[in-house]
């Protein structure tokens, strides 16, 4: 507890520094930039923050959204972060953040907090499970100091990981950590609301199914926004440029938004929250101004992040669904004006349900807009928004890295029944399925045209394949480093050969239970396995899906 408080400490005076600089970074940008020319900022800063994330200081897991680098952390490197990621992810947030890019304060501070807690334990020698848990309590510390809202902080940090589960081991430091954070950073910026709304009733029974309308709403433009920012992730990671440029291009095309909707600048939601009062007159082309500016906002994210910018995706999620609630108000006051006392609630509505439903984190998007506003009357309103929106929603999500629960996770797949899976055979629970196998004397693009043949038409791609030669196993050709390091170079394309890009990991018994299959499959880092019967002959394959299942089913019936 007391290392929580430390790093809640630290953690806190760091978002004061942010916050102070931040300020001198937007007052600059503004001063500086002003009409037509504030659209060539981005990019400027963009070019910025990637000479300074991969030229000068070569940490690029510094750019694009923390709170996701966060999560990976958690899963697959125990938590562990370089020290140096506190003052790069600082100062690349920073010219992001104050020159226009789109996005949020959440994911720095996020990312910063983890960091900070990775530093902490390495001092101390915390082993890997303790370090984990310090990490969501530095992004918990993070998120109650810039949000001021400590409960919502501690509760994001657990309920982020998963997007069914939480990880409630770490709650007690989490809360810690963002007590002290919010503790800290509120004795310089002052403990009042984040967000100054007028105060609203307790909503009515058509109101509340008003609130389940627009989480309802929230969907389409919740799908849209995660698709968008997968497009521009996606292919600037294809983009033929150096890395540098990438934040650049994404900075000029957010830079482009401002031309159109200049409320879309940084990472504030002031835009927003000025609609509150003036929900009645939002109709014809006011209505169409709101289904701009949300449009605008995704597009404007999806760019600054998605190449690259240094920033969040949590804030702008927040600012979407505002303007979309926005939106739904105006339409309902179009079509039955007075059928809502207080409009403007809808604004604070859209902006939990809609965080609640991208991010798959339903309590913790609730409590956040209640902290953030103090508008605690319109929980239950929350509540019901969150729920639709998520049945809606379940199949995508704004963090890449989340997985199902903590059975999907590598962290928690120790923590399995052993005596479950020991009873249980390998041969009992997979599926048989076709197999190609690769001749050791096959040259390499080939082989690679031979996979792509067979993906197309298995229930799912597979990653490697078992290599014979002179009908003996020799081991797995895996495609995807073939095709990086191999088939794709013009001098050792036509020189290298399967037999030259094995990986020796040999097959598992289908007799073999389901114990000595989890252990063998993590102590090959693999996340699919081929398996042969008594006489040697190859029957399928066990994959992590199929183990898992089989487990689930299990203690379903136990129960």
């Amino acid at each position: 507890m007391l290392l929580a408080a430390l790093i809640g400490a630290a953690t806190g005076a760091v978002a004061i520094f942010l916050h102070v600089m931040l300020g001198f970074a937007e007052s600059f940008t503004r001063s500086a930039f002003t009409g037509p020319w504030i659209a060539i900022a981005p990019a400027l800063g963009g070019l910025l923050c990637g000479l300074w994330i991969y030229k000068i200081t070569k940490t690029p897991e510094a750019a694009g959204q923390g709170t996701d680098r966060m999560i990976y952390s958690f899963h697959h490197h125990g938590g562990n972060a370089r020290p140096r990621i506190v003052p790069v992810k600082l100062v690349s947030s920073v010219i992001t953040l104050g020159s226009g890019g789109s996005a949020g304060y959440e994911g720095p501070v996020s990312q910063i907090g983890s960091g900070i807690a990775s530093t902490i334990c390495n001092a101390f020698r915390m082993p890997r499970s303790v370090r984990r848990q310090f990490t969501l309590a530095g992004m918990a510390a993070g998120l109650g100091a810039i949000f001021k809202a400590p409960l919502s902080g501690a509760l994001t940090s657990v309920e982020v990981l998963y997007r069914e589960d939480f990880e409630s081991g770490a709650f007690g430091t989490s809360i810690v950590a963002a007590v002290v954070g919010f503790t800290v950073y509120t004795s310089y910026v002052g403990s009042g609301a984040a967000l100054s709304v007028p105060a609203f009733p307790f909503p009515t029974v058509t109101e509340l199914f008003a609130y389940i309308v627009l989480g309802c709403f929230c969907a389409p433009f919740s799908f849209l926004y995660v698709k968008c920012y997968d497009w521009a992730e996606n292919h600037f990671k294809k983009l033929s440029v150096p890395l540098y440029v990438k934040p650049a291009i994404g900075g000029l095309v957010a830079g482009g938004t401002l031309l159109i909707y200049p409320e879309v600048f940084g990472g504030g939601w002031d835009a927003v929250v000025s609609t509150i009062g003036n929900i009645q007159s939002y109709t014809g082309t006011a209505a169409l101004f709101l289904l701009g500016l949300a449009v605008a906002k995704i597009i404007a994210t999806a760019f600054t992040v998605g190449s690259g910018g240094s920033g969040g995706v949590f804030g702008p999620s927040l600012f979407i669904g505002g303007a979309v609630g926005a939106l739904f108000a105006g339409l309902i006051e179009g079509v039955c004006p007075g059928l809502l006392r207080e409009p403007g609630a809808m604004v604070l509505v859209g902006m939990g349900a809609f965080f609640a439903g991208a991010a798959k984190a339903p309590i913790a998007g609730v409590v956040m807009v209640c902290e953030m506003t103090g508008s605690y009357s319109l929980l239950p309103g929350l509540l019901l928004a969150a729920v639709s929106h998520i049945a809606l929603s379940r199949k995508w999500s704004i963090y890449r890295s989340q997985v199902k629960n903590k059975f999907a996770s590598p962290v928690h797949r120790a923590e399995m029944d052993p005596d479950v899976l020991r009873v249980m055979t390998i041969s009992e629970v997979m599926v048989a399925s076709p197999v190609l196998r690769l001749d050791g004397g096959m040259e390499l693009s080939e082989a690679l045209k031979r996979a792509d043949e067979f993906n197309a038409n298995a229930p799912y791609p597979r990653r490697m394949f078992p290599v014979y030669e002179d009908g003996k196993y020799e081991g797995l050709a895996d495609m995807s480093l073939v095709r990086r390091y191999g088939a794709e170079s013009e001098k050792l394309g036509p020189v290298l050969l399967v037999s030259d890009c094995l990986v020796n990991v040999p097959l598992l018994r289908d007799s073999a239970d389901l114990h000595s299959a989890i252990n063998f499959l993590l102590s090959h880092g693999l996340g699919e396995v081929y398996v042969r019967d008594s006489s040697g002959a190859l029957t399928g394959t066990l994959t992590y899906r199929m183990l898992l299942r089989a487990y689930d089913s299990a203690t379903k019936q136990e129960v």
